[in-house]
């Protein structure tokens, strides 16, 4: 299992109406979330920045790649900015930090 967090903004220059249409056809159409990505949330702020936090099966570079591609593959421009990044809880992070590697 491995958790990702895509931090994103959406290109203020195209219309929110334009944005929801997208965003209603892709999940329509079942492309989103893509095959082995499960969404456990899926936020946006006022002004067009969001972040989503996934969970895919396998920690395969292409199930997040394609996360991104069918988005600006529908429309061009789409996003100003994105950035996906693996995370762990806190919990984990905490347990790898006080562990010490054996010598």
């Amino acid at each position: 299992m491995a958790i990702s967090v895509t931090f994103w903004e959406l290109n203020p220059d195209i219309p929110p109406e334009s944005i929801a249409k997208v965003a209603a056809k892709l999940m329509e159409k079942g492309l989103f979330p893509p095959e082995g990505m499960e969404v456990i949330g899926w936020y946006i702020c006022p002004g067009g920045k969001g972040v989503t936090i996934t969970e895919s099966k396998t920690i395969d570079p292409a199930v997040a790649f394609r996360n991104w591609l069918i988005w600006v593959q529908e429309m061009t421009g789409f996003f100003k900015s994105y950035e996906i990044l693996p995370a762990v809880s806190a919990a984990e992070a905490v347990q790898m930090v006080l562990t010490k590697p054996k010598k």
